[in-house]
């Protein structure tokens, strides 16, 4: 593939913000077969906070207002299933579905990624009750389609077999095999570690603890936060947002410096290094918010100043005079 293939490829997600932008250039280089995005309070009003601090011409009112109006929807969904029964999931499931795709955040991604992008409720089991969510996904060439996603996450709560599901969706991410073995093995088990914790463990050595708990880390880099973090070659195994390799997975790695290595060509590679440290710094936060009970993602900048930027459109981020 020429440079100016590899160009053409990053211009198409440039409208993206820029850690999703890159996770999905991965999947339109090849590197990955598809990829996706929680739909969460955080990533939304992370958006919207980021977008109304710059000051420049193509940040329209539209596209704010778009942000706004996604929380507001979101914030107003209330799912309420029933018994837990194939028929009353499925009802819910459409219901649902409907909604997201009217929402203004879906509807952006949507129209400006060029190959097969879909959003889908999504569900989890938990003791005592169904939660919902959304997931929209990034996919180029073969694709599933939503319904067969549904039908697998559906199929998986009736049958209590979370791993399963697991399992079915480190295949559409790329994900090593064993990683995803991992990942769901860990989580069925009440006797093991998180499999959050046992992945960040390996690199949480190199975080300056005390720039984080001073509470405004905005204020240092995210390189000043992590330092000495690719000394570790385990660093590159984090080469997607929300993923969590298994410790010392050399398979992890060797994917990690491949899709490094194609998204240079591309793409400034200080951002590349930037994004790989802040897959990491997201992971490790929120596995530490688990750990502490207190339940909420993330917010932008909590991991640095670039945590915060890369909730940027791509295009802005690359003008911004920073990379």
């Amino acid at each position: 593939m020429e440079r100016g293939d590899h160009m053409s490829s990053s211009s198409a997600v440039d409208a993206f913000p820029g850690f999703v932008a890159l996770d999905a250039l991965s999947v339109l280089e090849g590197e990955r077969p598809g990829t996706s995005v929680q739909l969460t309070e955080a990533y939304l009003s992370g958006q919207q906070r980021m977008l109304e601090a710059v000051d420049r011409p193509d940040v329209t009112d539209d596209r704010v207002d778009a942000c706004r109006e996604s929380r507001r929807v979101w914030g107003d969904l209330h799912v309420d299933i029933g018994s837990c029964t194939e028929g009353n999931l499925r009802e819910a499931s459409t219901r649902l579905r409907d909604l997201l795709r009217g929402l203004p955040e879906v509807r952006y991604l949507r129209s400006r990624y060029p190959e097969t992008c879909f959003v889908v409720p999504e569900w989890l089991r938990t003791p005592g009750e169904i939660r919902y969510g959304a997931r929209v996904y990034f996919f180029a060439d073969e694709a599933p389609t939503p319904d067969e996603v549904l039908d697998r996450n559906i199929r998986a709560v009736l049958d209590e077999s979370q791993g399963a599901f697991d399992r079915y969706l480190g295949s559409l991410h790329g994900y090593p095999e064993c990683c995803v073995e991992y990942y769901a093995e860990a989580r069925q088990s009440p006797d093991v570690e998180s499999p959050e914790a046992g992945s960040v463990a390996a690199l949480a050595e190199f975080v300056d603890e005390e720039r984080v708990r001073e509470g405004a880390p905005s204020s240092s880099s995210v390189a000043e936060i992590l330092p000495g973090f690719f000394e570790r070659p385990q660093s590159y195994a984090f080469f997607a947002h929300a993923f969590y390799p298994e410790p010392a997975c050399d398979a992890a790695r060797r994917t990690g410096v491949s899709i490094y290595e194609t998204l240079v060509e591309s793409l400034p590679e200080p951002l590349v290094r930037d994004y790989f440290r802040f897959n990491f710094g997201w992971s490790y936060l929120l596995e530490r918010s688990a750990r502490r009970r207190v339940g909420r993602a993330p917010e932008p900048g909590a991991f640095g100043r670039e945590h915060a930027l890369l909730y940027l459109p791509l295009q802005i981020l690359l003008e911004t005079g920073i990379y």
